[in-house]
């Protein structure tokens, strides 16, 4: 596969394991075991893809659910970090935003979709910046926390945005990714049995592009990689629709009975190392 290098190990090796959406195929990396999308599809075209259609749903039908949801993402991450400057990378309608704001965090947004970005600003009385991470130019250290609540398998450069995450986070700040899990066992036997097919990782009508499916291995090799330590591993229960909220729940036993990560999305916390490798 000329010219396709894996954006964590840089292997050059692949195992096709889906190629019916031409041009786009799902790869494996035969050494590190990372799972992404090949090609990329434009930028904007991604941007463009997260337009009001998409969010509209979740301002308005779901918005009492996803208030839930994010209450409970802040409780975790004030249980790591007092009160500080806080930045949430990809931030969507805000919703996250608004409860720290509550809470006395002093929060920073940064978003890719214009329509999103143009929302929350409006909602919020303040600035989101939309576009990538690095584009918004914080300075070095500016922040106690940053969080990236299910972006990293959007974008199409991880260790680019897990780098910029480290650069601006203060000594001893906090890091949290949440992702979707790509070894989600439960999910897909359910899929299966519920649909008579396996399930994909890529399809051209998807309502969210996942440019990456992260295992917990891959995950931390991600922050090893960008000067992160992680701290804290486990299931992300900030799921809405409730089949899903109850097999995530299902899938959570046999982590705390033995450790396996089988569940539907992962949340770890990490810490900046004193010097980081990229």
């Amino acid at each position: 596969m000329s010219g396709v290098t894996c954006n964590l190990c840089g292997h050059d090796g692949f195992r096709v394991l889906e190629s019916d959406t031409p041009p786009y195929r799902v790869l494996r990396c035969s050494r590190c075991r990372l799972v992404f999308v090949d090609p990329a599809p434009p930028a904007k075209a991604l941007s463009e893809h997260y337009d009001g259609d998409y969010y509209r749903e979740w301002i308005d039908a779901q918005r009492d659910r996803r208030l839930a949801m994010w209450a409970a993402r802040l409780d975790r991450l004030e249980k790591w970090v007092s009160r500080g400057r806080l930045l949430d990378v990809g931030c969507g309608e805000g919703t996250f935003i608004e409860l720290a704001l509550k809470r006395g965090w002093d929060v920073h947004g940064t978003e890719l979709s214009r329509f999103a970005a143009d929302h929350a600003s409006r909602v919020l009385g303040r600035e989101i910046f939309c576009g990538e991470l690095a584009e918004a130019r914080f300075r070095d250290g500016e922040f106690d926390a940053v969080t990236l609540w299910h972006v990293l398998e959007h974008v199409t450069d991880p260790v680019r945005y897990l780098s910029e995450a480290r650069r601006i986070l203060k000594p001893g700040g906090i890091l949290i990714v949440a992702v979707p899990n790509v070894n989600d066992l439960v999910m897909q036997v359910a899929y299966r049995l519920v649909r008579g097919k396996p399930l994909k990782r890529f399809s051209a009508g998807d309502r969210e592009i996942h440019l990456y499916h992260f295992s917990a291995e891959t995950l931390i090799g991600y922050m090893k990689k960008t000067g992160f330590r992680c701290r804290s591993m486990g299931p992300d229960y900030g799921i809405i629709a409730p089949a899903k909220k109850w097999l995530n729940a299902a899938a959570a036993v046999p982590y705390h009975l033995f450790g396996l990560k089988i569940f539907n999305a992962i949340e770890a916390v990490a810490t900046p190392e004193e010097k980081p490798r990229v």
